[in-house]
């Protein structure tokens, strides 16, 4: 959506409601492939059974990666050569797990293949993901079993979520480089993130993009949920425990060195959002070591 219209001022500001209307579209989305949407729908309806599952997962060798890689992963609860075939991979993982990695496979390799902006990191982007993914996922279990966190979602659906939070902004650096560089050359001189210099040039979050995504792709109701509360849980209307593990999983990818941008960036964050989450302020050190070898570990394998 190059040529995005412009509201003259002090500081140019992008026209926010085109770029919401665009990313909506899904003439001007990337298209999601046949095997992302049909598994989806398949699982969504509670009708597939796990060869028909399989049939659909093998028909995309990006997704078939991405669930095997899944569900050998020790972090994300595999064991090593725990599972070897697709089939085996489903009954590791379960159908809502399959979900979830198969339309966070898809959007990290779209991403990936993008052509756009050359301030943008396809392995940086790709690292921060993986690494909220698997964080926030990690915090949500650790809440349900340790203060009994109560989320109609599963951790493996966080997982998703994680992955797929910043979404806007990767789709944002390909579709309309020149307001991504503006987002990028702004943000980097006054130290902010990326998401905090879109919000400052626009009065908007990339959040809302993402949503406008999901909802273009019509990916399950969670995902735009969970994209459209994450950034402030404490307000949201339900599933307050699930989304402040997110957003403390984001908060802490930026303050350890896991961000989007190349330079230093100042965090912050709600004090009662750690609280909900519970996660002991010991632990904080090794899991942040553990989550960071093991996304390197995923991403590397891609």
């Amino acid at each position: 959506m190059s040529g995005t219209n412009w509201i003259h001022g002090a500081t140019p500001t992008p026209d926010f409601d085109r770029l919401v209307a665009g990313f909506r579209s899904a003439e001007f989305l990337p298209n999601m492939p046949a095997a992302a949407l049909n598994l989806c729908e398949a699982i969504d309806q509670g009708e597939a059974s796990a060869a028909e599952l399989e049939r659909i997962v093998l028909g995309d060798p990006s997704i078939t990666a991405g669930v095997l890689r899944a569900a050998n992963s020790a972090l994300y609860g595999g064991k090593t050569n725990q599972a070897s075939t697709i089939k085996g991979a489903i009954m590791v993982l379960g159908q809502r797990a399959v979900r979830s990695v198969a339309v966070s496979v898809w959007v990290q390799s779209l991403v990936h293949a993008a052509k756009g902006s050359p301030n943008f990191e396809p392995r940086r982007f790709s690292e921060h993901s993986m690494f909220v993914g698997f964080l926030s996922k990690y915090l949500l279990s650790a809440a349900q079993k340790t203060r009994g966190a109560r989320s109609a979602w599963s951790p493996d659906e966080m997982f998703a979520a994680g992955v797929l939070h910043d979404v806007g902004l990767g789709l944002l650096a390909s579709v309309d480089p020149e307001v991504f560089d503006d987002v990028w050359d702004t943000a980097e001189e006054h130290g902010w993130s990326l998401n905090e210099g879109f919000k400052q040039l626009t009065g908007h979050s990339t959040s809302e993009l993402s949503v406008a995504a999901a909802t273009g792709w019509k990916l399950p109701p969670v995902f735009q949920t969970v994209l459209s509360g994450f950034e402030d849980p404490l307000a949201a209307p339900a599933e307050q425990d699930a989304l402040a593990c997110l957003h403390y999983a984001d908060y802490l990818a930026m303050k350890s060195g896991h961000s989007l941008c190349p330079w230093r960036i100042e965090v912050h964050i709600v004090p009662e959002i750690i609280e909900r989450v519970g996660l002991p302020i010991e632990d904080v050190e090794a899991i942040l070591e553990v989550t960071a070898q093991s996304t390197r570990e995923y991403v590397a394998a891609a």
